[in-house]
């Protein structure tokens, strides 16, 4: 067995610091995209940046906070047909404490005899989100029959693709989050608890499928339900689809907390909080 080995360093920074100040979800994104990067230049790649990485699960560990140095450690777990898979853990580099762990299926026909590969670590492996599983596929008509809409239709453009003609893979969640409302309301990110707290929701795990990655003048929307309720927790399933072909563009499960910002710590979900998401409570659309 191989062992894990650094891929990418970086620094915590002011813009990647979000509502509930600490580091944005994104950018643990970006740090394990920048390792793949590395590890499949490692393995002979000419066009890292290229590749067709579409499956990604992140499990976050603990929160990093301005100014903290970063470092991902990474390896090869296998090949699984016509995919590899990396494993990669974000860590605060002067302390070890772990930020957050991520598998990535990346497709490719590199030969995979003789691979050096390691073991996935017990913190490493996925707590509610099933990597067994299938993202359950409904159809457009079914979501919208339902009422699950989360944002208003819309149109890809330049601030979606970086520029480019196709959205980058690292922006393949704003597919998703990205737009208003159906009602044209604001998102609000922050929220008033019952105490007075401020409160928003903190992301746990997630896992996201990548089918084709839309192009500039693409009409797409994104869906929702919630799968599940806890005390402190929610489980949601959401895709984005292509609105002139009906097909899923990108699929995101998400396994969030309500998180206390005054105290730092999660806290039970209000009634009134529950009362919302089990409007769209569909237990039957999650992954199976």
């Amino acid at each position: 067995m191989s062992e894990l080995r650094v891929t990418h360093t970086s620094s915590v920074t002011e813009d990647q610091i979000d509502h509930l100040g600490h580091m944005n979800v994104r950018y643990y994104a970006v740090n394990a995209r920048r390792a793949t990067h590395a590890v499949l230049a490692d393995l002979g790649w000419d066009d890292p940046a290229g590749a067709e990485v579409f499956d990604v699960y992140t499990r976050h560990h603990h929160e990093q906070l301005l100014g903290t140095k970063l470092h991902v450690r990474s390896g090869l777990l296998g090949a699984d047909g016509d995919s590899i898979r990396i494993y990669h853990e974000l860590a605060n580099a002067e302390t070890g404490d772990l930020a957050a762990t991520f598998i990535d299926r990346v497709r490719t026909n590199t030969p995979k005899d003789h691979l050096e590969v390691v073991d996935l670590p017990a913190h490493g492996t996925p707590r509610s989100i099933d990597l067994a599983s299938t993202a359950t596929t409904p159809s457009l008509d079914m979501v919208r029959d339902l009422g699950l809409a989360m944002r208003a239709p819309r149109v890809i453009d330049g601030e979606d693709t970086g520029d480019t003609d196709t959205v980058l893979p690292h922006l393949v969640p704003m597919l998703i989050w990205g737009g208003t409302p159906p009602d044209g309301s604001t998102h609000e990110l922050v929220h008033t608890g019952p105490g007075g707290e401020s409160m928003g929701w903190a992301t746990l795990e997630t896992r996201i499928g990548v089918g084709r990655l839309p192009t500039i003048g693409t009409r797409i929307q994104s869906f929702g339900a919630t799968t599940s309720i806890a005390d402190k927790t929610t489980q949601m399933s959401m895709w984005a689809f292509d609105l002139d072909t009906g097909a899923v563009i990108a699929s995101f499960e998400v396994v969030s907390v309500l998180f206390d910002i005054g105290a730092r710590r999660a806290m039970s979900i209000p009634d009134d909080m529950r009362a919302q998401h089990e409007k769209t409570l569909h237990p039957e659309l999650g992954a199976h």
